[in-house]
């Protein structure tokens, strides 16, 4: 899932340094549960516990949150460092797409249900005055 793909590097680098999910859970004090939901996506990671996971893993949040840095070597070829660039703005607007899509998703069924309750008050008003006038 493109939206969250923070919790690819996670289990890549957790599995890289050669711990279990149990064993990643009790260094950082959650419960195993907890971290599973962390590394699958399900439940976001919080500030505090990046830094405690990167520093256990031996990376640094970049390297977490956005993949393996380039070395400083890399970094002065300026071709490089455009390509490097373009591909963090490629992968966020990637995101920023898939976000864009679920907004759209999610304004449609608001929409849809917006009229299903107009088309119920007016059904409902309709019958209460259906009723008044039996009365």
């Amino acid at each position: 899932m493109v939206l969250d793909s923070l919790h690819i590097p996670i289990r890549q680098a957790r599995e890289q340094a050669g711990f279990s999910q149990t064993e990643m859970a009790e260094e950082l004090g959650v419960g195993r549960t907890t971290y599973i939901a962390f590394e699958t996506g399900r439940t976001k990671l919080y500030n505090k516990l990046v830094g405690k996971m990167c520093a256990r893993l031996g990376i640094t949040p970049e390297e977490l949150l956005f993949g393996q840095r380039p070395d400083e070597a890399l970094l002065r070829d300026q071709s490089t460092l455009e390509e490097w660039k373009r591909n963090i703005v490629d992968e966020f607007e990637q995101r920023l797409a898939a976000l864009n899509e679920k907004l759209d998703a999610a304004s449609k069924i608001i929409s849809y249900q917006d009229n299903n309750i107009r088309t119920l008050t007016e059904t409902n008003q309709y019958l209460l005055e259906q009723l008044r006038k039996n009365d």
